[in-house]
């Protein structure tokens, strides 16, 4: 629609046949008003600026996208912390948004008439709330757009963590058994039977065969020796303490006595049946302990097996801080995503604080004029009206007190002349009365006389 100039001057606005009014222009139509009404624009004003109308529906239009980024902010967040269907997420996201929605549009619509030095000192407190909340919703969407980076290196953090609890279980846990530090090894040493007792029984068992085979052997070697002497006695063959007379004789069987009695002071044969019992024992214990080995072999990889499960269903899920911690390292280990993480957070605060930027970089406009100017007219005309309420307040208060006074009067005087009707009153009854006793007293004297 085109605006047109009035043909005539006579009436500022007025109408002229067959053209529309120039100012105010007619009313807008459509959803862009619902846009201006969300920042506060009041559309009878408007209608004297009808060139600001793009203006204003476009920061209603900014508004609505920063509540609708609000809103998936927050169901970004609420999907990191709580463990519930994207449905259940969305109703506390839309209030999210609508809250948003709400304070931006207070934000700019209290600007609304702003001029001058005032505008500037207004903008400031309103400028560190956008801000502020700009921060807020900006990092739940900056952890989103990093999300694939952000999950692999929490993978690899927490795999290496894994593998390390790992190393230390089998550190602290050897398959075979043996023993270990229980004070170093803290919470890493699982609760399992181990075979130490079984091998403790064999190392025992086994010293105890060393020791008995040592004497046995001992014996052995110095019983064959004496029976190696008696031979030679008994067949007559010289030599040192040998007689060379062979054939048995006293010589030979006092030799083979002497064999007999070594041997039974030695007790070689029930050292050597009790040595038998130390090795048959000794295998049973060999045998037993390497079954147990492998029984607990198999039973540290099952407890190890089920302690790194609980160790990756721990670290599991991932949080808000666990990304946030995550990110940061990243940053540490790139300048690139220290720097794309500014970049990309501060894009977000400023997308976020748009709609005061907006308002507050557009400067004053003729809107901000009218409404300026309608304020103080408001200013002034309240204060005439009150100014004018308060003259006629007080001319009533002074026509009712002269009216208080005046029926005050007229009620002292009705009251002063009952006074005098009764006063008057009472002093003709007292002169009658006088009158009477007098006419009574003469009346007695002369029937007295």
């Amino acid at each position: 629609m085109t605006d047109t100039l009035p043909a005539s001057s006579g009436t500022a606005g007025g109408d002229v046949a067959g053209t529309e009014p120039y100012r105010p222009a007619p009313p807008a139509e459509g959803p862009a008003r619902w846009a201006r009404r969300l920042v506060g624009v009041r559309e009878d004003l408007l209608d004297w600026v009808p060139e600001e109308r793009p203006r204003y529906a476009r920061l209603g239009l900014i508004v609505v996208n920063t509540g609708l980024m609000a809103a998936l902010s927050l169901a970004t967040a609420l999907h990191r912390v709580v463990d519930v269907p994207w449905p259940a997420i969305v109703p506390a996201a839309l209030f999210w948004g609508f809250l948003v929605v709400t304070i931006d549009s207070w934000l700019i619509s209290s600007t609304h008439g702003l001029l001058g030095g005032r505008r500037l000192a207004l903008f400031v407190p309103r400028l560190i709330i956008a801000l502020l909340m700009g921060a807020v919703i900006a990092e739940p969407l900056l952890l989103w757009a990093f999300q694939p980076a952000i999950h692999a290196q929490l993978d690899r953090t927490r795999n290496g963590e894994v593998n390390e609890i790992a190393g230390r279980l089998k550190q602290c846990n050897p398959a075979d058994g043996s023993p270990v530090d229980v004070d170093a090894c803290g919470t890493f040493r699982l609760p399992l039977a181990s075979p130490d007792d079984e091998r403790e029984k064999l190392r025992r068992a086994t010293a105890e065969r060393n020791l008995l085979r040592a004497q046995v052997d001992k014996s052995s070697a110095e019983l064959r020796r004496r029976q190696a002497f008696a031979e030679k006695e008994c067949a007559g063959r010289s030599g040192p303490g040998l007689s060379g007379t062979a054939g048995k004789g006293f010589r030979c069987d006092n030799a083979w006595k002497v064999v007999g009695q070594y041997r039974e002071d030695s007790r070689l044969v029930e050292r050597q049946a009790k040595l038998d019992q130390l090795d048959a024992a000794i295998a049973a214990s060999t045998n037993t302990l390497a079954g147990r080995t492998a029984d607990y072999a198999a039973q540290v990889d099952r407890a190890i097996a089920a302690r790194l499960d609980e160790e990756r269903q721990i670290r599991k899920p991932i949080g808000v801080l666990d990304e946030d911690r995550a990110l940061g390292e990243l940053s540490r280990q790139s300048g690139f995503v220290l720097a794309a993480q500014w970049l990309v957070r501060l894009l977000l605060i400023t997308i976020d604080c748009l709609p005061v930027l907006a308002k507050f970089l557009g400067g004053s406009t003729t809107y901000d004029l009218i409404v300026n100017r309608q304020i103080e007219a408001g200013k002034r005309m309240h204060h005439s009206l009150l100014s004018t309420h308060e003259r006629r307040t007080q001319a009533a208060s002074d026509v009712a007190i002269r009216e208080i006074d005046h029926d005050r009067d007229t009620r002292i005087q009705q009251v002063d002349e009952a006074d005098r009707v009764a006063q008057a009153r009472y002093d003709a009854e007292l002169d009658a009365e006088i009158d009477r006793l007098a006419e009574r007293y003469s009346r007695d004297t002369r029937d007295g006389d």
